[in-house]
């Protein structure tokens, strides 16, 4: 959702337990939310580490009379083990915690985030529908399982499953993050609730491969 400007953006966070707003890059994060918790890199770091997000976890785990804002700055520089790590908090964030991501750029944010915030855009239209960088065989191996009829899925998750030799479960992961990217593009510019229908279908695809269930089963079934 579009943004119109800045001073909405403390009033949004303190609605819900969840929000990513992205701004633009000029923007001095530390201008917002002065009275809370930040998290940002480290100043001899280049990224936010698992430890950093821990930290966000002890604090968030003591029972909040007031409310309490966890700001992390930069999330796009989430190491993945951060990310990963990060996502266990949001199952149960906790009463009266609001977390909330300041980011210069929310495609480097993983889906399985995304998909658990309300998502806010201080930037120009032409942003927002920018396709996503991508590596250029898993944007093909994205948009052929996003487009796979019954028939030819098959064909299509054996493909993925030989992406990565070493790791097919890997491999699949990162097409899986792929097709959610290009799905959630794609509604963005055309408004079509479709894409939606199958985002929640890659998601459901995505967290049962991470928890170790049947690669190929999954790719095939929860996209029929």
């Amino acid at each position: 959702m579009q943004l119109n400007n800045s001073e909405q953006i403390e009033t949004i966070a303190s609605r819900t337990n969840f929000t990513i707003f992205e701004l633009p890059k000029n923007t001095d994060f530390a201008t917002f939310f002065t009275n809370s918790f930040h998290l940002k890199v480290p100043e001899d770091k280049t990224v936010i580490s698992i430890e950093n997000i821990h930290e966000i976890t002890n604090i968030a785990a003591n029972k909040q009379s007031e409310q309490l804002f966890i700001i992390v700055e930069e999330a796009e520089k989430m190491s993945p083990g951060a990310a990963n790590a990060f996502l266990k908090s949001l199952e149960e964030p906790g009463e009266n915690v609001h977390y909330v991501f300041l980011t210069h750029d929310s495609r480097a944010i993983l889906p399985t985030i995304h998909s658990r915030a309300q998502c806010f855009y201080l930037i120009d239209d032409e942003k927002i529908v920018d396709p996503p960088k991508i590596d250029e065989d898993i944007k093909t191996l994205a948009k052929s399982y996003i487009s796979a009829s019954g028939a030819k899925l098959p064909e299509i998750v054996d493909k993925i499953l030989k992406y990565d030799k070493k790791s097919p479960r890997d491999g699949a992961i990162k097409v899986l993050d792929a097709a959610i990217r290009l799905s959630y593009k794609s509604y963005l510019i055309t408004g079509n609730t479709s894409f939606l229908q199958k985002i929640e279908q890659l998601l459901a695809t995505q967290d049962a491969i991470s928890q170790n269930g049947h690669v190929k089963l999954q790719l095939i079934a929860n996209m029929l």
